[in-house]
């Protein structure tokens, strides 16, 4: 029997992802649906126009970020505290998420047992015959429950107990428990990881012995998330865990040693490599992309920073007109471009906004040349704030709206989205709540960014399907109106667009786009020393850009058994795709790249950056990208630029091992480059992020500086340059700014990786990750009093006439691709170091 509805108060979990709606009507039920097939939702219904509501219930205010400053120095530093796990709370029964619901026995509610607590008990009130429940996995992969067990008790005493259950997959299974006469029951599950184990249960079914019925306890009254503990629901008493004598211990694993090589290889940007193309069935061999170059990369916050105390952490950043802007869970800092590893803000988020918020998004407007930055306290606020100038460390006009009015009453925003066009700013969240769906706000941004500025009309479009959340898209260029993406099947894009004016605007269902492959769920990632793999989400679109015509989205999917970047142009005007492809690993078999994020530059270059890990490699960042003119569908051999150095465990209340939950790549309004910010895993089972600035080398005849060895003395860091790129002249590699009189030689690469301070030395070898390390060692020579030094690479000793190649072999072609970068030794003793490091296209 299903008992009445009651009422329960949701667990509310800081900084939640996102968990999918209920289906659509008629759609295929979670229940049944394949593990790793995409939700989708072809039968939800949404009209042609659809006019929005006005949200009323806003705030706002105008504050610097030197009064944020110093609010935060007067109040102290906001104490990280890992929202994410257990922080010795006890275990709960609760009703699995819609994320995690996809294996009930009957309807789509189940519980499960919260923190993976391996003792958890009911209490029946009266004495019962137990027959049984029907048990199924609950977890991630490395943290289900090896097996459960379950102990009557009468009266307080032990009466009975069942043998081990140990079919926990995902068919669930019937657990004959025949316990007879008890009045309390223990499941007591085996540990998976440290001393947690997780399970599922659905369909309890007993026998009152005081009235002689049967009873089934199917939860189908309840809603996702709501907590059973202490709720008194159907009568029994739903207690606390008691299984967990210490914290759980998530870093028993211990780690492999650190590998000093920065990357998977193939640090060319000369194209090859294989690897990537457009998914599905396809025969077409690929990576036939452009690698760009790595100009620049720095590390930023980390968790235990301030406000920064959450898994995940929610990576993102953007790149504005001279600073870099970046926001976490939950901290917002500032670096300044010219100087990338000076950060001149360093807040928490409750100080920035005045209260606790999370979930944040940030991106830079082309058009008023402002930062916005979005997020949500997950209760009935949404946070905007915009930048007064181009300068993120000025004020801000900062506020709030409420979001659960009209038929989101009672519900509440999580995992906002964020995009921006001439006219207006938009976020999109997903109502957490009854039959939940997403509702889109269109704000006016011309109140926003007026002289005074303050809000103007907010409104509303609720009841909007799922569709892997709806992703605004940052408009380089005017559409005329603001583009949305989401999907609506496994092969078709929804498009979606907020007509103007912003004071009264409406939304139109564009259509869909029917894409050239399929795509499904993508399993989650391995890496290594991670007892659990790594949470890759669901397939949801992770960022969305609209220039020259176009809108670029991504998400990642599963190819191969592995989890892998897709991503589209799409034309929002015919309803067309313009091209498909997908980053994908043909070949090791065995990387994962996910968490993707994509930008366009105004030359139609596009570079995507995100997670890559394996079961033999820590999850580090990597990045990938491809010309205009590359074939269409096809992305270089993506290269790993910052390499993880520790395991990361970081289990949540259901089992999963939290990574993302986003990224962000932003193209430069000032000079065309592209930056890309994401996350890597260090050791002391902590995240940290990464910020790097990238660059295509076109053809011509100008180096690129991509290294920075960053020797972190006082030292001033040797520069080089090269004086042709002509074949048909003469060239030289020059050093300067160098310590006097000193030894010193060339290195010659067709790779790029970065491996930070190698033994006996300071500063950052660049050169690694190709098929070929030279050096020109018969060409060594002592610096100048003036501190310079050049290499003739066109008649060298070492290398021989004709731009001769040391070590490797053959000589310097047309079109190739070489790196360079002197190592020297310092006065006095010191570690020996590096110069920049360039990369030079010959012609």
């Amino acid at each position: 029997m299903s008992f009445s509805s009651r009422t329960f108060t949701s667990t509310l979990v800081l900084g939640a992802t996102l968990a999918l709606p209920s289906l659509a009507q008629d759609e295929k039920p979670q229940a049944i649906r394949a593990p790793g097939e995409p939700v989708v939702d072809p039968n939800h219904r949404e009209p042609d126009e659809m006019e929005g509501e006005r949200v009323t219930e806003s705030t706002f205010w105008i504050e610097s970020m030197e009064e944020v400053m110093e609010r935060e120095a007067r109040e102290g530093p906001v104490q990280p505290l890992n929202h994410r796990l257990r922080n010795g709370r006890d275990g709960e029964w609760e009703v699995a998420g819609t994320r995690t619901s996809h294996f009930p026995h009957s309807g789509i509610h189940y519980v499960f047992n919260k923190w993976g607590d391996t003792r958890m008990g009911i209490g029946f009130r009266r004495e019962v015959n137990l027959s049984g429940a029907w048990m199924v996995r609950f977890g991630n992969n490395g943290a289900v429950a090896r097996g459960v067990q379950i102990v009557g008790f009468r009266n307080g005493q032990e009466v009975a107990r069942t043998d081990w259950f140990r079919d926990l997959d995902e068919v669930p299974d019937f657990f004959a428990m025949n316990l007879d006469r008890v009045d309390r029951i223990e499941f007591v599950a085996e540990a998976a990881v440290g001393e947690a184990g997780w399970f599922g249960m659905d369909d309890l079914t007993f026998t009152d012995l005081s009235t002689g019925l049967e009873e089934i306890i199917d939860f189908e009254d309840l809603n996702h998330e709501d907590s059973l503990t202490g709720s008194g629901y159907a009568g029994l008493v739903w207690e606390s865990g008691s299984g967990f004598s210490t914290e759980v211990d998530l870093t028993s694993v211990p780690p492999p040693m650190e590998d000093a090589t920065a990357g998977t290889g193939g640090g060319s940007n000369r194209p090859g490599g294989g690897g990537i193309g457009p998914g599905g069935n396809t025969s077409i061999q690929s990576g036939n992309g452009t690698l760009p170059i790595l100009l620049q990369n720095f590390n930023g916050t980390t968790l235990g920073d301030t406000g920064a105390g959450f898994i995940p952490p929610d990576t993102c950043g953007a790149v504005g007109i001279d600073h870099f802007v970046s926001v976490v869970n939950a901290n917002i800092s500032v670096y300044e471009k010219a100087a990338p590893n000076t950060q001149v803000v360093n807040l928490s988020l409750q100080s920035f906004f005045g209260s606790f918020n999370a979930d944040p998004r940030v991106v830079f407007d082309p058009d008023s040349q402002r930062f916005i930055v979005a997020s949500t306290d997950f209760n009935n606020k949404i946070y905007i704030a915009v930048s007064t100038t181009s300068d993120p460390t000025g004020s801000w006009f900062k506020g709030s709206f409420n979001p659960s009015q009209g038929s989101d009453q009672g519900k509440w925003p999580d995992y906002p989205t964020l995009g921006v066009d001439q006219r207006g700013i938009y976020t999109a969240a997903y109502m957490v709540g009854g039959s939940a769906q997403m509702s889109l706000f269109a704000i006016d941004k011309a109140p926003l960014v007026a002289a005074n500025p303050s809000f103007g009309a907010i409104t509303a479009f609720r009841g909007l399907a799922w569709g892997g959340a709806i992703q605004p898209a940052v408009h380089w260029d005017d559409a005329g109106g603001g583009y949305a993406v989401s999907y609506n099947s496994n092969n078709r894009i929804r498009v979606r667009r907020v007509n103007p004016p912003l004071s009264n605007p409406t939304l139109s269902n564009v259509g869909f786009v029917n894409m050239s492959n399929n795509w499904s769920s993508p399993p989650d990632a391995p890496a290594s020393g991670s007892t659990t793999d790594l949470d890759t989400l669901e397939g949801r679109f992770m960022n969305a850009v609209y220039r020259n015509g176009s809108v670029w989205t991504t998400h990642c999917v599963g190819t191969g058994g592995r989890a892998s970047s897709r991503y589209y142009e799409i034309d929002p005007v015919s309803l067309s795709q313009i091209q498909l492809g997908t980053v994908r690993d043909n070949v090791n078999q065995e990387l994962h790249f996910f968490m993707p994020s994509i930008a366009v530059n105004s030359q139609g270059h596009a570079v995507l950056g995100g997670s890559v890990s394996s079961p033999n490699q820590f999850a580090g960042c990597f990045y990938t990208g491809r010309l205009a003119s590359d074939p269409p569908g096809e992305m270089a051999f993506p290269f790993e630029y910052k390499s993880g150095s520790g395991a990361y465990n970081q289990l949540d209340g259901a089992g999963r091992n939290r990574w993302g939950d986003y990224s962000l790549t932003s193209a430069d309004p000032v000079d065309d480059t592209v930056w890309t910010v994401q996350e890597f895993a260090r050791t002391g089972n902590r995240w940290r992020i990464n910020i790097a600035q990238l660059d295509f080398e076109t053809g011509d005849c100008d180096p690129v500086k991509y290294c920075n060895p960053g020797d972190g003395s006082a030292n001033n860091v040797a520069t080089i340059d090269i004086s042709s790129c002509d074949l048909l002249s003469g060239t030289t590699v020059e050093l300067s700014n160098a310590p006097a009189n000193q030894f010193t030689y060339l290195l010659i690469g067709d790779g790029n990786s970065v491996v930070q301070q190698p033994p006996g030395a300071k500063g950052d070898l660049c050169v690694l990750g190709g098929a070929c390390l030279g050096r020109y060692a018969a060409d060594i020579g002592s610096v100048s009093a003036a501190g310079t030094f050049s290499t003739d690479i066109s008649n060298s000793v070492s290398g021989g006439p004709n731009f001769g190649i040391p070590t490797c072999g053959g000589t310097i072609q047309a079109g190739d691709t070489w790196n360079f970068q002197y190592w020297h030794r310092q006065p006095m003793g010191q570690p020996s170091t590096f110069s920049e490091a360039i990369s030079v296209t010959f012609n």
